[in-house]
């Protein structure tokens, strides 16, 4: 004899309340109405466009200041006081790369939709923001340092000693853009397919 709905509703309205009383349910389903697909529900898991929006702008803003850093490394030492090591021009080519290198790979990634390389996407662009913050760090303290000299330099020491200092606080703005994307990538990395993957296995398990 076939079982009735009122049955199979209560219990397994039972079985969600002696489950939620072992597992807390998670904020991300609190906000999802009764009824609508897991995907589309909520704006989080509509992430898509900015993702790819992310990733092209990584490279294309990555691509533009890595030309620059080429073709003006001399100028760009003269201001950070390094012009026989080359030091911070050097440094901030090869995280600009990284920062081009991880916006091709999150383009990739995001279009084949491979969850793997989304999980490692993300371990470099964490790497890349430790070189940006660590990068800005650096400049910013140097700044400093030649401002306790502020009494003995000239006045296009001084001028040099600013646009230092400016460059600095743009890498360390940077950081922050980049960490906020990060924050981004990982959200639609967890709603699209970690959660996804936790959705499917409780489908197969009842």
């Amino acid at each position: 004899m076939p079982k009735s709905t009122t049955e199979e509703i209560t219990r397994s309205s039972d079985r969600h309340k002696s489950s939620g009383h072992s597992t807390p349910v998670p904020l991300h389903f609190a906000i999802h109405k009764p009824g609508c697909h897991f995907e589309s529900c909520c704006g989080i898991c509509n992430l898509f466009p900015g993702v790819l929006l992310i990733a092209f702008c990584q490279v294309l803003v990555g691509s533009i200041l890595l030309t620059l850093i080429l073709t003006h490394g001399r100028q760009y030492d003269e201001m950070h006081a390094t012009v026989k090591s080359q030091f911070t021009s050097f440094a901030t080519g090869a995280v600009l790369s990284s920062v081009t290198g991880a916006g091709v790979l999150l383009v990739i990634v995001a279009l084949t939709e491979n969850c793997r390389a989304m999980l490692i996407y993300l371990m470099v662009a964490i790497m890349v923001w430790m070189g940006i913050m660590s990068l800005a760090v650096a400049k910013i303290g140097r700044a400093c340092g030649r401002f306790k000299d502020t009494p003995k330099i000239k006045d296009e020491q001084h001028r040099m000693a600013n646009l230092a200092c400016v460059s600095g606080l743009f890498t360390f703005f940077g950081a922050a853009v980049y960490f906020f994307s990060f924050l981004v990538v990982f959200s639609f990395y967890h709603f699209r397919y970690v959660r996804r993957a936790i959705l499917l296995h409780e489908a197969e398990c009842e």
